[in-house]
């Protein structure tokens, strides 16, 4: 019994000395650690990817300082070039030298630090710490809204290049826009890791219809077209109908989708180079700008008709034009009178618009049509033209002098027959017309009154003084 006590108390009395020594060894390496790291950084440390254990604060400072000026230009690159050299600092941005040496510092200190010790004493693993990166956000953002302009380019659709029969298509060409959160997080990397360069991100902005797209379209035949000439002596007039055309040619026209004449010349003003020309106001024929454009909406809504494409809205204008038969003319003015068709057809359509020499022609390109349109004509009656005299005194009494010839005016009514393999599959109403007539004006000369008055001689101060006016 007395043995087995003697045991216990050996075995208690070596554990307690065993306890001690450890806590004296322990506290010794703790001492040891602690005055040995006091001024430098523990093992497996690292700054980004160069290492730094063991070293003296003073000396970890020198590197960080070496690190940080050798990265203070960065070079921005896009497809191989240079666009701009700039100080990190001009932009806003700056490497915090005493933070991240302090956080060097704080690596592998504290229990958390202890265990990643361990870790790197056992597994090998690094402790890591990247350069803090300061950032001015107002500085920052003016850089980057800058650099975003400049490297902004919207997408642009493929598109159809009409040149008489001809259909070419352009390929689209895609835009690009700058990744700004990319951007901002690159500067950073390139700060912490003393990069000298760096490519600016850009993302692709594909383009919403390819050529692969319009190829599918099938508009490379011509389906219909029809011409008209120009009347000759008016090159101001000529110059506005190549400008309403150029405008047009190429105009792709989606099934269901409605043309708008308006919408796509819109106003014709001198900005978009508009000259005057004549016009029809009224009963006169007046300079206004843009004028010859109706002969464009007329000419297209001709092209229309035999493409047998449903007419939405059009408009004759009130006299009569010389270059079109009665009836078939389209007039437009802006915020009054359009010219609007439908594509009631399956597939797309496209436009093309020609000025060669004094013959203006549109073709309607698609699918080979199955049918045949005519235009006919019914209900012609003619209003013969009134007779206008207008009293001058620039002409001798009676004298009379013509100052324009009239012209009559009209009813027609235009219908559209379609025709399929030689039978007639349809007829439409496409308007009753109203042409009014153009009066012919004379100028007369005004007739002489057949007598004066004139008073007595010395009766003109009587006459005055009785309240009455002075005759001369």
């Amino acid at each position: 019994m007395k043995v087995k006590e003697c045991l216990k108390r050996s075995l208690r009395g070596k554990w307690v000395l065993g306890s001690i020594l450890f806590l004296i060894c322990a506290g010794a390496v703790v001492l040891i650690d602690y005055f040995y790291y006091r001024n430098r950084l523990y093992p497996g440390v690292y700054h980004n990817q160069a290492p730094l254990g063991g070293c003296l604060l003073e000396d970890a400072k020198q590197q960080l300082e070496t690190s940080f000026l050798a990265s203070r230009e960065i070079s921005f690159i896009l497809e191989d070039k240079v666009i701009k050299v700039l100080l990190p600092a001009d932009i806003g941005f700056h490497c915090d030298l005493p933070a991240t040496l302090q956080q060097l510092y704080q690596a592998g200190r504290g229990w958390a630090g202890f265990k990643q010790r361990l870790r790197y004493l056992v597994y090998g693993e690094k402790l890591v710490v990247e350069s803090l990166v300061n950032a001015n956000d107002a500085a920052a953002a003016h850089f980057m809204a800058e650099l975003a302009e400049k490297i902004y380019r919207p997408p642009h659709d493929a598109t159809f290049a009409v040149s008489a029969e001809t259909v070419m298509i352009i390929p689209e060409q895609e835009g690009r826009f700058l990744k700004v959160r990319a951007l901002r997080e690159g500067i950073i990397q390139a700060l912490r890791e003393g990069d000298s360069t760096m490519a600016i991100p850009v993302g692709d902005w594909p383009a919403a219809r390819t050529a692969d797209d319009l190829r599918d379209y099938g508009v490379q035949q011509v389906m219909v077209f029809f011409f008209t000439d120009l009347p000759p002596g008016n090159p101001d007039r000529d110059h506005n109908v190549r400008l309403g055309a150029e405008a047009i040619n190429g105009y792709l026209l989606a099934p269901g989708e409605i043309f708008s004449f308006n919408r796509v010349i819109g106003a014709a003003s001198k900005e978009k180079g508009y000259r005057p020309a004549p016009v029809i106001s009224g009963e006169e024929i007046v300079p206004g700008l843009g004028g010859g454009l109706c002969q464009v909406s007329s000419t297209l809504y001709n092209a229309a008709l035999l493409a047998n494409l449903s007419i939405v809205e059009r408009h004759n204008h009130s006299l009569i034009v010389d270059y079109l038969p009665i009836g078939r003319d389209a007039t437009i003015s802006l915020g009054y009178a359009d010219l609007k068709f439908q594509n009631n057809r399956d597939h797309y359509i496209l436009i093309g618009a020609e000025l060669s020499g004094s013959r203006l022609t549109f073709r309607i390109f698609g699918p080979p049509m199955e049918e045949r349109v005519e235009i006919h004509t019914s209900g012609f009656r003619k209003v013969p033209s009134p007779v206008r005299y207008e009293e001058t005194d620039e002409l001798p009494a009676g004298v009379t002098e013509l100052v324009r010839t009239g012209s009559p005016g009209y009813y027609i009514t235009t219908w559209r027959v379609v025709f399929r393999g030689g039978e007639e599959i349809s007829r439409e109403l496409l308007a009753r017309n109203y042409y009014r007539p153009l009066a012919t004006v004379y100028r007369i000369g005004r007739s002489v009154p057949a007598f004066e008055f004139a008073p007595p001689p010395g009766d003109e101060e009587e006459n005055t003084a009785a309240g009455g006016e002075s005759i001369p």
